[in-house]
């Protein structure tokens, strides 16, 4: 299955997509977040043995039961701070917990920084994925939209790599095509 095209991702951050596309994909990407974080640190805590657990467990179950964006980033930033001071029992840090959180939230900054066009991190593929469906479901003219954008290398850089990929593709059914004639 081939990924999506980010490009979209660039709408996010231009903060130009409809209403009706981009408040639920900012609550999307929210709960995206607190799955991530949570995950994460309930692997580790089944790890860890039952009485040292502590406090870090309360956290986890109410960051879980989180029902609010506002409880989700409390929760994130206490649990955090919980891991940290327990750092040698779960091999997390706190750092590591705020980086997963923002890969979900702004998954055009991670696109952004990893310059990896050919193998985008799996947070970034899935949040297109949802964009592009958000997209499609309100009939978004997204090649309008991004025409909006100036001066973003990175939308840019991102645009020449799929021309690129997209003509190297041809070619090969080209060449396909021919060899199957002979």
């Amino acid at each position: 299955m081939q990924d999506p095209d980010l490009t979209i991702l660039a709408l996010v951050n231009a903060k130009i997509l409809p209403k009706e596309v981009q408040e639920p994909f900012d609550h999307w990407r929210i709960w995206k977040s607190r799955d991530a974080v949570t995950s994460a640190v309930r692997k580790r805590l089944n790890a860890v043995p039952a009485n040292k657990r502590g406090i870090a467990e309360l956290y986890l179950e109410r960051l879980e039961q989180a029902d609010t964006e506002q409880i989700i980033f409390e929760g994130i930033y206490a649990l955090a701070e919980v891991v940290d001071a327990n750092r040698n029992h779960f091999g997390l840090h706190s750092e590591y917990l705020v980086l997963m959180m923002a890969s979900q939230l702004n998954p055009w900054g991670l696109v952004e920084f990893q310059q990896d066009y050919e193998h985008p991190a799996a947070s970034s593929i899935a949040a297109a994925k949802e964009l592009w469906r958000l997209a499609q479901e309100h009939k978004v003219d997204v090649k309008a939209l991004l025409a909006k954008i100036k001066d973003n290398q990175t939308l840019q850089a991102l645009q020449k790599f799929y021309a690129s990929h997209e003509s190297s593709a041809a070619s090969k059914q080209e060449s396909t095509a021919d060899a199957e004639k002979k």
